[in-house]
C-alpha cells in the first residue's frame, strides 16, 4: 500500500497542477474516478498483469471504455503510466488527487466507522462537531463495522480517534494481563 502511495504521488500532483491551472478540478475528479474504477476491475487487473498486452493495447481498452469521457491530457496520463507499468496505481492517484482538491477547496475528508448505521441526528451532530474542530467543511464517509461492538472510530488525515468498545475491551485485556 505504501509503495502504491509513493508511485501515485507524482502523478496525482502533476494532474492536480494541470487541473488547477486549467480550472478543471471537477472534470479531472470525474475522469480519474472513472479511470480508477476501470483499473480496479478484475478483468483489467488480469490484463495489466499479462505480459502479452503492450502499453498501447491497454491504453486502447481504457480509451474504448471511456469514449468521450477521456480528455487528451487523460490519454497522456494513461500512456505515461502504461509505459512505466504503473496503471495499478490509478485508484491511489484518484484518491490523492481528491485529497489535494479537498485541501485546495478548504474541505477535509473524514471517515467515520461505527458499529451500527448512524441516525440522521447523529450525523448532524458529528458533522457540526468535526466542522468546528477543523474549522472547515468536512466531508464524511460513513462505514459500518459490526466487529467494533459499539462506539465509533474517526479518521481525518493523520488524526484519528478510536472510541470503539472493541478497542476499550482490548486495552482492558492488556491491562489485566500485566
Amino acid at each position: 500500500m505504501a509503495e502504491l502511495m509513493t508511485i501515485a504521488r507524482p502523478y496525482a500532483e502533476a494532474v492536480f497542477a494541470l487541473a488547477k491551472d486549467e480550472q478543471k478540478l471537477a472534470d479531472w475528479s470525474e475522469q480519474l474516478a472513472n479511470l480508477a474504477v476501470i483499473a480496479g476491475d478484475d478483468a483489467m487487473q488480469a490484463m495489466l498483469e499479462n505480459p502479452k498486452y503492450t502499453a498501447d493495447n491497454v491504453v486502447s481498452v481504457f480509451e474504448g471504455i471511456m469514449d468521450s469521457g477521456l480528455s487528451a491530457e487523460g490519454k497522456n496520463l494513461l500512456t505515461a503510466m502504461a509505459e512505466n507499468k504503473r496503471l495499478k496505481a490509478l485508484p491511489e492517484v484518484a484518491d490523492q488527487f481528491e485529497d489535494l482538491r479537498a485541501a485546495e477547496e478548504k474541505r477535509i475528508r473524514a471517515t467515520v466507522i461505527s458499529a451500527r448505521k448512524p441516525t440522521v441526528e447523529q450525523k448532524k451532530k458529528l458533522s457540526a462537531a468535526l466542522n468546528a474542530k477543523f474549522d472547515a467543511e468536512v466531508e464524511i464517509n460513513y462505514e459500518v463495522d459490526e466487529s467494533l461492538i459499539a462506539g465509533i472510530k474517526i479518521v481525518v488525515g493523520d488524526w484519528a480517534i478510536d472510541g470503539s468498545a472493541l478497542t476499550q475491551l482490548n486495552k482492558l485485556g492488556a491491562a489485566i494481563a500485566q
